[in-house]
């Protein structure tokens, strides 16, 4: 992996790090976007894991087409401030135990008050986006400021 693409991929862990809400777009039966917002948490590989109900819009389309797209943004009110991610990937059901318990374990460590809800998380699934392709925006750099990378 080139320098700059492992700069890159820093940035776009330490973006992901700092903020708390993606919208996930996934495609229902008919072929229809469907987007969905939820909390979320990254790892040092970009992907990111939320939870969810398994008959959830967005969980029960991820059952049948595991494509997804989703993006994370900063608010502003200046377009000279936008900045966000956009990523294509592959996502699903976490079934695994100890990858569940790894997913569970960075999201109690970002949002401690999660333990408040421990029964709706058992009861609910673990899902993780893997990341194929990568968009980093930032206007704060110049207008449409874009680098993107693609993932193995």
């Amino acid at each position: 992996m080139s320098a700059n693409k492992a700069q890159l991929i820093e940035r776009v862990s330490a973006f992901l790090q700092k903020r708390t809400t993606l919208s996930i777009a996934t495609v229902d039966r008919e072929g229809r976007p469907q987007a969905a917002d939820l909390f979320y948490v990254s790892d040092d590989r970009l992907n990111l894991y939320f939870v969810s109900g398994e008959k959830s819009r967005h969980a029960m389309n991820l059952s049948r087409v595991s494509r997804a797209a989703v993006t994370v943004h900063n608010d502003t009110w200046d377009w000279r401030d936008i900045q966000g991610v956009q990523i294509e990937g592959e996502a699903r059901a976490i079934s695994d135990p100890d990858e569940r318990d790894r997913a569970w374990a960075l999201f109690r460590g970002k949002f401690p008050f999660t333990g408040e809800f421990l029964d709706q998380i058992v009861r609910s699934n673990f899902y993780i986006v893997m990341p194929k392709w990568v968009r980093l925006i930032d206007n704060t750099h110049r207008f449409d400021h874009r680098e993107e990378f693609t993932l193995p």
